[in-house]
């Protein structure tokens, strides 16, 4: 009677790539030590708590056709996978139950930061180390993971320009580590045992994302040619919508296709003599991956941010006004404002927007027509194909000077003179209003002036005034106290 398989169990989630994996890496390397041992990869899709979170139906549509690439790239390394179906973050605890009775000897996977998330991985955890089962977390969504950079006092960084210094320094001082590619020397029959875990394949997405490649050596390369050839004119083309100025690499790094840690390996192979230099094209990259990391340590030290609560507590009392057909206008990008308008056309029809259009989008909504920013947080959240909740929720009250960094409330964006600044020949509002293409490029960022052109729609508000309110409603809760 043959001896049964000791499983060595990898749990995917947010890091769907084979390269540069600390979890496959070591669950491989433990089982190729012993001839009775074998990996098995895992995925679960929860399509009832992602559409509780709002996530996108292009984003889910992404993972999925990502899963189904990463089985095939999987089982060319020696590594079956299980890809399941499932409702809510729950259903995963009875998956790992059943393995553990099947023969788990370990549990390798990377953690989440969100509060369900780890609510759901504690109860695992505890479950499989009471069965006897060896669980591994390695954290590697940051380059430096949350906890490790903290003030001289030992507290949470608030603002991002010490927070930046103090990354950078233990980037000098430790580097940064990628992990191989590894091949498992035994593939694991999975038919075995597909039918004992009470959950059904995972089934196909809507092909929303169809555009979106998913092969992970494409996206490497796509990488690999963004630090060769491109970050070099980053900090001179990333502000403007029309020009592909910037990396495209968000979604990718949304769902852990790549891995920070190989951005930044790339970026120092191939831009070292410009890294140090202050401004350059790549160092002004790697301040925005620090950004994406700077969230994420924010949301870990503050989990009262999950619960929607502003950072900045002062803030919730602002009375904001909530209109309705306003948020409508905006959405439907119909509020007259031709910058705001092409941008929102952008998100709705491709899952995607250019990051200063999330600026300008972001500002007017919470700053022209007073509306919370909760509101347009979820907004991105439900169209996003790069969503990510920290970089999402920073963003957001970034924008609305009720988060972190000391954002002054005072600034406001006009939309009009982004517009002129960042699309000066007026190319991608044509893109996107086709109903403006006859304006000029000094008419078309504000086609008003002799009255609303028949094409298009007034504009919802006079920014002017709007900023007036805004400045009142922020020095009402900002006032100190009598």
């Amino acid at each position: 009677m043959s001896k049964p398989v000791a499983l060595h169990v990898v749990w995917l989630r947010n890091d769907l790539r084979a390269y540069d994996n600390a979890a496959l890496f070591h669950a491989v390397t433990a089982a190729n030590n012993d001839a009775d041992s074998a990996v098995l990869a895992v995925f679960v899709a929860t399509a009832a708590s992602w559409q509780q979170h709002h996530m996108s139906t292009i984003k889910q549509d992404f993972i999925r056709q990502r899963v189904r690439q990463l089985t095939v790239e999987l089982a060319e390394q020696g590594v079956a996978m299980l890809a399941l179906e499932a409702n809510h973050y729950q259903d995963c605890r009875p998956v790992f139950a059943k393995l553990s009775a099947l023969g788990m000897v370990a549990l390798y996977s990377q953690p989440e930061y969100e509060l369900r998330e780890q609510q759901r991985d504690r109860q695992i955890t505890a479950d499989l180390q009471a069965a006897g089962v060896a669980v591994h977390w390695y954290d590697r969504q940051c380059v430096m993971p949350p906890g490790s950079i903290l003030t001289q006092s030992g507290d949470t960084y608030k603002v991002f320009t010490p927070f930046k210094r103090n990354w950078l320094a233990r980037l000098q001082q430790l580097g940064v580590r990628c992990y191989p590619r590894v091949r498992a020397e035994k593939f694991y029959d999975v038919s075995a045992i597909g039918e004992q875990l009470a959950l059904p394949a995972m089934q196909n997405g809507d092909n929303s994302a169809a555009a979106w490649p998913v092969a992970e050596q494409q996206i490497l390369e796509q990488m690999r040619q963004f630090c060769q050839q491109q970050v070099a004119d980053y900090q001179r083309t990333r502000d403007f919508p029309e020009q592909a100025g910037t990396s495209g690499l968000s979604a990718y790094l949304a769902i852990g296709v790549i891995s920070a840690q190989q951005c930044v390996n790339r970026l120092q192979l191939e831009a070292a003599v410009t890294l140090e230099q202050d401004k350059s094209g790549a160092s002004v990259w790697l301040s925005e991956l620090i950004w994406r990391e700077f969230y994420k340590h924010i949301l870990v030290a503050y989990p009262d941010l999950i619960k929607h609560n502003p950072f900045q507590a002062d803030t919730a009392a602002i009375r904001w006004s909530n209109s309705k057909t306003l948020f409508d206008a905006w959405c439907q990008g119909k509020t007259g404002y031709p910058i705001v308008d092409a941008a929102m056309r952008q998100l709705n029809q491709t899952g995607w927007m250019h990051n200063r259009l999330r600026m300008i989008t972001a500002s007017f909504l919470v700053k022209d027509l007073h509306i919370d920013w909760r509101w347009g947080e979820q907004y991105f959240m439900s169209r996003l194909i790069d969503g990510d909740f920290a970089a999402n929720n920073g963003g957001w009250q970034w924008a609305a000077s009720t988060g972190t960094d000391a954002a002054p409330y005072f600034r406001i964006f006009n939309p009009v003179t982004q517009s002129e600044r960042f699309d000066p020949a007026g190319n991608f509002i044509r893109r996107y209003l086709p109903e403006l293409a006859k304006q000029s490029a000094k008419t078309i960022h504000w086609p008003h002036n002799k009255g609303t052109p028949a094409e298009y729609w007034p504009a919802v508000v006079d920014h002017n005034d709007a900023r007036k309110i805004t400045l009142a409603l922020f020095a009402e809760v900002k006032k100190p106290n009598a």
